[in-house]
């Protein structure tokens, strides 16, 4: 039986995410936990050594799916073990498989699921030392642009960089409700109703569910933010990031201020998929990722 999942499941269930091979950024447990009931519903249960998590819409007509299962200790799950598990737990569909697993598998893959590209589901990965670097003439772009915004913010009214904890991430929240609150502002903000409770899920456990972060205050006010969680051992996911566009070099600053203050344990970042937006595809590649990772899908023959 599948249990509905909860914010105190974290300490339990975070094992069996630490050591994972799968790239994409659904695979952070504190991103599963922070999105739960936003677009559906999660839940999981666990079959001997393998924690098995669920997803159903809560729109109907409530299709379901299940992740890749997650085996602790870390082992491979062949094709074979893939569809046994999705026909014992009467799942039809497995989401976010990485291409990683797909292509070395295809073969024997193809002979017990259709295998479908999800469109809008590739993640980019970049090099966590040329985000914080900004090295060398393809990031000259970057680099121009928080000197703009140095030199036309920083001077004027002062700039401050502060690390995320959860006693000052409520001003997350304040920034967020002043946004909503006033349209000169809040028309710069992108950001869906279903985003916006995700960054508020995220806020209130923020220490909890150990995410990390920084805040950008310009003129002493809060101006921006970016925050995210492991996805593995060396690798960050960048689960949110808002900030005013109206501020020149204020987003590529705070991309930066990011990359230099995360844990030394990371080497490479996560910055989710483009969702098929061509204005997001364009920033994410003006960045210069390391790897870009397909998700497909598994649907039982």
């Amino acid at each position: 039986m599948f249990n509905p999942l909860k914010t105190e499941d974290y300490s339990a269930l975070k094992i069996f995410f630490t050591g994972h091979r799968y790239p994409l950024c659904e695979y952070s447990l504190a991103s599963i936990i922070v999105w739960n009931r936003c677009l559906y519903e999660v839940s999981w249960k666990i079959e001997g050594d393998t924690l098995l998590v669920a997803e159903t819409d809560l729109e109907p007509p409530a299709a379901r799916r299940l992740l890749m299962p997650l085996p602790c200790p870390c082992r491979e799950i062949s094709p074979l073990e893939l569809s046994e598990i999705a026909r014992r737990n009467r799942h039809a569909r497995y989401y976010y498989v990485p291409e990683s697993y797909i292509e070395p598998h295809r073969a024997e893959l193809g002979t017990l699921f259709n295998i479908t590209e999800q469109a809008g589901y590739m993640d980019y990965i970049y090099d966590l030392r040329d985000m914080a670097g900004l090295a060398g003439h393809k990031y000259s772009k970057k680099r121009n642009l928080i000197a703009q915004f140095n030199k036309q913010s920083a001077e004027e009214r002062g700039v401050k960089v502060e690390p995320m904890t959860q006693k000052n991430s409520g001003l997350c929240l304040d920034l967020l409700n002043r946004w909503a609150a006033d349209p000169e502002t809040g028309k710069h903000l992108d950001m869906l109703n279903c985003e916006r409770k995700a960054i508020i899920n995220s806020l209130n456990r923020f220490e909890q569910l150990e995410m990390e972060g920084v805040l950008v205050f310009i003129g002493g006010e809060i101006s921006g933010f970016a925050f995210g969680s492991r996805l593995s051992g060396d690798t960050f996911v960048l689960n949110f990031e808002k900030a005013l566009d109206n501020v020149k070099g204020l987003y590529q600053f705070l991309d930066n201020e990011l990359a230099k203050h995360l844990p030394a344990q990371y080497a490479f970042i996560n910055k989710e998929s483009d969702l098929e937006k061509p204005g997001l595809a364009k920033a994410k590649e003006s960045y210069y990722p390391c790897r870009k990772v397909k998700s497909y899908t598994l649907t039982l023959k």
